[in-house]
């Protein structure tokens, strides 16, 4: 595995294709080869925002959150754009409106306007003792959010007098942005001439009537992270290895109740999603998006998966999809279907009616649901007992009705689902799991409340 300690400089055509470019006094920004895929399929139904969230301990002072934003905004300056539409592609341009926090709202995560001029793709909200980033999935993953969010958070603390050091994952508000850290890296890193990935089968998905729209269900169980390290080593894996078996069986257990599911002909494979930094497997410091998948299944067709074997089974599969040379199978072939000529010369109108499409064929189509581990939060030690917990939610769609985000900080892992159904029983089945391993979790929900509350709260042991 390749590590970030050396990092060489870009070739010019990344460079050329992902950088600034001056057209006058309006820079604009190529959007990365991430990006392309989420700018077409935006939709009141589909928002590609996702969420990171800090509760702490005392009140948000929201003046001087506002005074954090305003400072460490230009730090960040391929955040302060806006999504603009040319004749062949969507394409990035600087935004120069003063953004400003905004109260928290019950339900999160809600589209915001792309269409009119000086819209931006992330907001920060407070509420109460909670501080919230809503980013957009075309500027960043969450690598990027976090270490803005986590700069934001220490100026924050700054302007109550606590000193932070700044350092890679604190950015100082006064320092330059290096040209490395709006790198397209998927260009960079991509192969031609290498085989493509196998596509797979189309995964199981979740029933169930939707909520009204701009409505989201949030249930959010917290946990012990030594508990839950301390358990995942009793079956020999990681704690994402151990939460995505946790995720693939309480899928097991909603499709076998499931009527339509009785007879096995009729059911098709659970699939999910796990997310992966591609920084920790590529030579990179973008702060755009670099992230890619392993994609471990069950098919019960085959018959009924004890715990063990679905552990066995993903660790494998996760180990085989973590490989560099794998990874750059993916890379390569969504760079190369960017760069293809006759898609380039597709007029933007057109080629969004394809690139959704795609987006269903090749992305929800082949999973019944994500699970995205961030890891460890790593607020700086200045500032983090003022932090009681940060959450990440991830946004539902039509097709992955209810998805989930995992966090830690400091001994409080955090596992919020989001959903865009009435029906509850994936999360009931999963946080049940782990309460039956022998795990304690606190759940709550958004689902009766106003801003920043929680409706219901619950220990499971």
């Amino acid at each position: 595995m390749m590590t970030n300690k050396s990092v060489p400089p870009a070739p010019a055509e990344a460079r050329l294709y992902s950088g600034r470019l001056s057209t006058g006094d309006h820079p604009w920004y190529a959007l990365d080869h991430a990006a392309i895929i989420y700018a077409p399929i935006l939709s009141d139904r589909i928002s590609a925002y996702y969420r990171l969230q800090a509760t702490l301990r005392e009140l948000v002072v929201v003046e001087q959150l506002q005074k954090a934003l305003d400072a460490v905004r230009p730090r960040f300056p391929y955040l302060q754009i806006e999504l603009r539409k040319g004749f062949f592609w969507f394409f990035l341009e600087r935004n120069e409106t003063p953004q400003k926090v905004v109260q928290d709202s019950r339900f999160p995560m809600q589209k915001l306007s792309t269409t009119k001029r000086g819209g931006y793709l992330y907001r920060v909200r407070a509420y109460d003792r909670r501080i919230a980033l809503e980013m957009c999935h075309i500027l960043t993953d969450g690598h990027g959010a976090m270490i803005f969010f986590r700069s934001l958070l220490a100026e924050y603390y700054r302007l109550q007098g606590i000193e932070t050091e700044y350092s890679d994952g604190v950015f100082d508000p006064g320092g330059t942005p290096d040209p490395s850290e709006w790198e397209d890296a998927f260009s960079r890193f991509a192969m031609p001439g290498i085989p493509k990935p196998v596509r797979g089968t189309v995964a199981w998905h979740l029933p169930g009537l939707a909520l009204p729209l701009h409505t989201m269900r949030v249930t959010t169980g917290t946990l012990s992270l030594a508990e839950v390290l301390k358990k995942s080593k009793e079956y020999g894996t990681t704690l994402t290895v151990y939460l995505s078996a946790v995720y693939l069986a309480a899928l097991q257990d909603v499709q076998d109740a499931q009527p339509r599911c009785a007879d096995r002909r009729k059911r098709r494979p659970l699939r999910l999603q796990v997310p992966a930094n591609l920084r920790n497997f590529f030579p990179s410091t973008t702060l755009r998006n670099f992230s890619l998948y392993a994609l471990p299944d069950i098919d019960t067709r085959l018959g009924h998966y004890e715990f063990k074997e679905i552990i066995a089974r993903a660790r494998a599969m996760m180990s085989l999809a973590y490989d560099a040379k794998e990874l750059a199978r993916m890379i390569t072939r969504n760079v190369m279907t960017a760069k293809n000529p006759f898609i380039r010369i597709i007029p933007l109108t057109l080629k969004n009616v394809f690139m959704r499409r795609v987006y269903k064929s090749y992305g929800e189509n082949l999973y019944s649901s994500i699970a995205t581990n961030v890891g460890l939060a790593r607020l700086p030690e200045s500032f983090s007992d003022k932090v009681l917990r940060i959450d990440v939610i991830l946004p539902s769609t039509p097709g992955l009705k209810t998805v989930a985000g995992m966090i830690s900080h400091r001994d409080a892992l955090s596992i919020s689902f989001g959903s865009v159904i009435e029906r509850n029983d994936l999360e009931r089945a999963f946080f049940t799991r782990l309460v039956r391993d022998g795990l304690r979790v606190k759940v709550e929900s958004n689902q009766l409340t106003g801003p920043g509350k929680e409706s219901s709260h619950a220990i499971l042991q």
